[in-house]
């Protein structure tokens, strides 16, 4: 069994506590999870659009990105890009 550490457990505590008084019988945090892991996994665009937006990135950011990429042709004559980027070969993916 892996182990997961929750920055907001209060927020599942508060959550397990009010289901208690809207079902009127206790519902286990695991059970919890699981049932928010099967809803963000059956509702993913609007899990994505509501609890994953990100800080914009700055044009700073943007300037030291475009600052450390390099221009350079990944050709070999043996090997697909894929080959020389994941290293995936045409062998393996069937």
């Amino acid at each position: 069994m892996s182990s997961v550490k929750l920055s907001k457990k209060h927020l599942l505590e508060q959550i397990q506590a009010k289901l208690v008084l809207i079902q009127g019988s206790k519902i286990s945090q695991q059970e919890i999870l699981d049932k928010c892991i099967e809803f963000s996994h059956n509702h993913l665009a609007q899990f994505v659009q509501e609890q994953l937006d990100s800080t914009p990135i700055t044009p700073e950011q943007i300037r030291k990105i475009l600052n450390s990429a390099l221009d350079i042709n990944l050709y070999h004559q043996d090997e697909t890009d894929d080959d020389l980027l994941y290293g995936i070969s045409k062998t393996e993916e069937k």
